[in-house]
């Protein structure tokens, strides 16, 4: 799927300091295919980034890092049991 291609060459351009892929990813695929493991794996990674690594991207991972946190919070309303 092109969609996970794309993913990981997004951390490998990143060098995995950014949590926007991870968010994306859980988002936009994982939650359609209702794979639950995989989504609460990919918040843990988006939220365990060090946001000050980048110092450019501060704000942009503090803002996804909370977007995780809130995706984690409210999962059970995306999943079906």
């Amino acid at each position: 799927i092109r969609a996970r291609r794309h993913f990981r060459r997004a951390v490998e351009l990143s060098g995995g300091k950014l949590a926007a892929p991870y968010v994306a990813l859980a988002e936009a695929v994982v939650i359609p295919r209702q794979d639950r493991k995989e989504f609460d794996a990919l918040l843990e990674s988006a939220m365990a980034i060090d946001a000050n690594a980048v110092p450019q991207a501060r704000l942009e991972n503090r803002v996804l890092q909370g977007r995780a946190r809130w995706l984690r919070e409210h999962a059970d309303k995306y999943f079906m049991e």
